[in-house]
């Protein structure tokens, strides 16, 4: 039998064996052949790598590919070969002066994209003994979403607990009777330098000088490898199918996950993981590099060349979520400052309002379903900034723009920002007499709100003045925040204040619902849901956990806790309409799930007491059997005492008698 025959299962087929062994052996033949008809190349060497994937050429065009080649190595800053042995079926060795340039040459060259037919692996002689020594091949391990989301129909909140950097346990957080619940039990973790959830908590990272692996599943086991050297962080795609892995230095590469397959690398100097932006779809991705923007197609990631923008001074771009545009801010030293959106279906740019006085820096934030635009302006005059102007444009009223603004006349430090309920927090320090920066805070609140009338408008909750904490934090649902001081060796560290927005003759405002200390307080976190707040202190080892107003559920200290992370989950698992229904009936909604509230602290309640009466039966048994002992004995007890104890009837006499005598003295 053929080797081919042994691979595919010809059961199904409609044929005679006969037919099906010759035709196999005929292909497999055929194979052979070609293959020993092919150009050998000299191989042999640890200073070359063999390249394949270039364009099929005959010998009068070898010498223009060898000098596209070299273009295509410049361009991207490429380690350049110093001698070329290329075949005329795609294939080439390039040969290096020294081994480690050869082996950074491979990296540098492997999965990119000679052109848009044509994309290259680079192999060193290293890399081709490891591939022939392997004599097993391992299937990649793939779980459905399914199970890797089954977490999701949990209603509970999953809390995952690092102790010593190396043992891992994930548990539920059960608030109705306010108490960790054991979901998977510890789990020895491999040494690591960093851990991190993916945003739809499918998979927890590790992170290793040389590579990541993310586990998932029901046991989180784990799933997939990848090997980048000196990687530091990740950009995962919305559907988590695609990840950006990035060096800290200059190489970014675009992965596969499922498939465990390199699709790209990107070098690009003093830039960051956030100069990449995923559309919420998942098909553009686009890059901010240093001449303009670049956008890439999946599920391949080949440039889209036509849909570059050439503009100067790129500072940050957002995705604007259920359209086409894609938010552009750029500003700089001799550049235009200017904010747009650029349509990418009609080519079209819509132009934010003229920006005409100095600015020192501009942030630009996009709500979650795409109805606004924020933007942060922070405006100086002589090197100085005197003012921080807070912007929220219409994207249903764009011709002209429709922006609504606040401005604060202060330096504001930090922006805090909460973009599905479009709420955001402006903090600046507090000065003294002599005008020098105190460690006390100023909250300045807002909210987006949505108006028939009057479209999008910038509402003010209030402010919040002479805070001791320095952070804020909202949760998802956009109801609450937590206020708080994790700085290090601050007499304040450890502050966490609570409140909540709330309705007052028919407008927002804030309430401050707690106020309390978690002490030497290292991490503060809201869960997915943003309905539990957790704190915890590294250096107490300590761990709470608390409700939305402040209300303490869990109060723990966990051995050598070295890390304390919410699992992530979808903030919005309901369909957008869905949410609104629930958020417009809320009372009918309210009372439905507070009667099945009822029910489970009920069973509780009931659990207890049963408890109660077992052990109460337990007790009265015990003394029935002493008891019962106590009476067998009763006639032995009336022969030595002479009376019966039990018998009322039965009396017993005590005379006391006085003696005494006369001592001489």
């Amino acid at each position: 039998m053929s080797q081919l025959q042994d691979l595919i299962d010809f059961s199904k087929e409609e044929l005679q064996s006969e037919y099906i062994k010759k035709a196999c052996e005929e292909i497999e033949k055929a194979n052979k052949d070609a293959l020993a008809d092919q150009p050998k190349l000299n191989f042999n060497s640890n200073l070359s790598i063999l390249l394949i994937g270039l364009p099929k050429v005959n010998n009068e065009l070898k010498p223009k590919l060898i000098t596209a080649l070299k273009g295509f190595l410049k361009k991207n800053n490429y380690i350049q070969f110093v001698d070329i042995d290329l075949n005329n079926i795609g294939q080439a060795v390039l040969s290096y002066d020294n081994e480690d340039q050869a082996q950074q040459a491979a990296e540098q060259i492997n999965n990119q994209n000679f052109d848009a037919k044509h994309q290259l692996l680079a192999f060193t002689q290293k890399s081709i003994y490891t591939i022939n020594k392997t004599t097993e091949y391992v299937p990649i391990t793939l779980k459905s979403r399914q199970e890797l989301l089954a977490f999701h129909k949990d209603p509970r909140a999953a809390v995952t607990i690092i102790q010593e950097k190396s043992k891992l346990s994930l548990k539920w957080l059960n608030s109705l009777e306010k108490k960790l619940e054991d979901n998977i039990n510890e789990k020895k973790l491999p040494a690591y330098d960093k851990l991190q959830w993916s945003p739809l908590g499918q998979y927890l990272v590790l992170f290793t000088e040389n590579e990541f692996s993310l586990y998932g599943a029901q046991d989180m086991e784990l799933l997939h490898k990848f090997e980048h050297k000196r990687v530091s962080e990740l950009l995962f795609s919305p559907d988590e199918l695609y990840v950006i892995s990035y060096d800290g230095l200059q190489q970014f590469i675009i992965w596969n996950i499922r498939e465990e397959r390199q699709l790209r690398q990107i070098v690009e100097e003093e830039t960051s993981i956030n100069s990449f932006k995923f559309r919420k779809d998942n098909k553009l991705l686009a890059f901010q590099a240093k001449d303009g923007i670049q956008i890439y197609e999946a599920p391949e990631f080949y440039q889209k060349t036509p849909l570059n923008l050439k503009v100067a001074g790129v500072k940050q771009i957002e995705w604007v979520p259920q359209t086409n545009y894609l938010a552009v801010v750029c500003y700089g030293k001799d550049i235009k400052t200017q904010i747009f959106l650029h349509d990418y279906s009609k080519n079209i740019v819509v132009k934010w309002r003229n920006i005409a006085f100095e600015i020192d820096s501009i942030q630009i934030f996009v709500h979650t379903y795409g109805k606004w635009v924020a933007t942060l302006i922070k405006k100086k005059q002589k090197n100085k900034v005197f003012a921080t102007t807070l912007q929220v444009g219409n994207l249903n009223k764009t011709d002209p723009f429709e922006i609504d603004e606040h401005t604060i006349n202060d330096d504001v430090e930090n922006i805090f920002t909460e973009l599905n309920t479009g709420k955001f927090a402006l903090s600046y320090r507090e000065k003294d007499k002599q005008q020098k920066p105190t460690q006390q805070f100023t909250f300045h609140l807002y909210s987006v709100q949505e108006d028939a009338k009057k479209g999008i408008k910038l509402c003010q909750l209030g402010e919040q003045k002479g805070k001791d904490t320095n952070e804020l934090l909202w949760a998802s649902n956009g109801n609450y925040f937590a206020m708080v001081n994790k700085t290090k060796n601050s007499p304040d560290q450890g502050k966490v204040e609570f409140g909540q927005i709330s309705k007052k003759n028919e407008q927002l405002v804030t309430e401050i619902t707690k106020s309390t200390n978690h002490f030497y307080m290292s991490h503060a976190q809201w869960d997915p849901t943003g309905i539990h707040f957790i704190t915890m202190s590294d250096l107490w080892h300590s761990v709470n956990i608390w409700s939305s107003i402040g209300e303490q559920l869990v109060k723990d200290t966990i051995t050598k806790v070295s890390d304390i992370h919410w699992r992530n989950k979808p903030i919005h698992i309901l369909p957008y309409k869905e949410e609104q229904e629930l958020q417009n009936n809320s009372k009918s909604f309210t009372k439905k799930y507070e009667n099945e509230d009822d029910k489970i602290l009920n069973k509780a309640k009931h659990e207890k007491e049963q408890k109660k009466r077992e052990m109460s039966n337990q007790f009265t048994q015990y003394l029935n059997e002493k008891r019962k002992i106590y009476d067998d004995k009763n006639d032995i007890r009336k022969k030595m005492q002479g009376w019966d104890e039990e018998d009322p009837n039965s009396y017993v006499f005590y005379k006391k008698v006085i003696k005494e005598e006369v001592v001489n003295s």
